[in-house]
C-alpha cells in the first residue's frame, strides 16, 4: 500500500509539473499592475453598470424594514440627493476597514457639500433581521449609512459588483464610479468633482 501511495504521489507531481510548464513558462506575479481602466467603451446614457451609463431603478428593504428605491433619491424623486453611494459589504474585516474609512474620513469631508446618501449593500445576511443583526454587531446601527438587504443579490448582479465595490450615482441616475474601494481615493475624487 505504501508503494502504491508513493507511486500515485509521484504521478501527481509529474502531472502538475507538466501542467505548469504548459502555462507558457512565465509564472511570475505582476507586482506592478497597471491601474488603467480596461473596460470596453460604453454609449453614454444607456442603461448598465459602467461609468457613463444610467443605473436601472431598483428597490430593496433596509435593515429597519423600510423600502429604499433608487429613483426616490434622484432629481425627480421625493428625497433627491446629489449622489447615492453604494458600498457592497459582506461584513468581513476588509469590508469593515473600508466602511470605517468611509465613515470616519469620507463622510465628514462632504457633510456640508450637498446631499449624499450612503448605503451599505448587505448581500450575505439574507434577511432584514440578519442585516440588522450584522449592522448592530459592527456598530453601524443609527449611523449615516443606510443598510440595504440584497437577499437575492439582484442589485449586486445589476452593478456587476463584488465584495468592496463602491458605486456612485449622480442625481440624474448616471453612474460616475463603479470600482473597488481600495483606499477611498476614487470615491473622494468622484465626490470632489461632483459636489459644490
Amino acid at each position: 500500500m505504501y508503494f502504491v501511495n508513493l507511486y500515485l504521489l509521484r504521478m501527481f507531481l509529474i502531472a502538475a509539473m507538466l501542467g505548469l510548464s504548459a502555462c507558457g513558462g512565465d509564472l511570475t506575479d505582476d507586482l506592478n499592475p497597471s491601474d488603467a481602466d480596461l473596460r470596453p467603451a460604453v454609449t453614454t446614457g444607456t442603461i448598465g453598470h459602467q461609468p457613463g451609463q444610467v443605473a436601472a431603478d431598483f428597490s430593496l428593504r433596509s435593515s429597519t424594514d423600510q423600502t429604499f428605491q433608487l429613483s426616490e433619491h434622484l432629481a425627480t424623486g421625493s428625497a433627491p440627493a446629489d449622489a447615492v453611494v453604494l458600498y457592497f459589504t459582506m461584513w468581513c474585516p476588509i469590508c469593515l476597514a473600508h466602511s470605517d474609512h468611509m465613515y470616519n474620513l469620507v463622510i465628514p469631508a462632504f457633510e456640508t457639500r450637498g446631499t449624499v446618501v450612503y448605503a451599505l449593500v448587505d448581500y450575505v445576511s439574507g434577511s432584514v433581521q440578519g442585516a440588522r443583526a450584522s449592522e448592530m454587531a459592527n456598530g453601524y446601527a443609527g449611523s449615516d449609512f443606510i443598510t440595504l438587504v440584497d437577499a437575492q443579490q439582484g442589485v449586486m448582479e445589476q452593478f456587476n459588483a463584488a465584495m468592496g465595490s463602491v458605486v456612485v450615482i449622480d442625481t440624474n441616475g448616471t453612474i460616475l464610479m463603479n470600482e473597488d474601494y481600495r483606499n477611498g481615493d476614487g470615491l473622494t475624487n468622484t465626490l470632489n468633482d461632483l459636489l459644490p
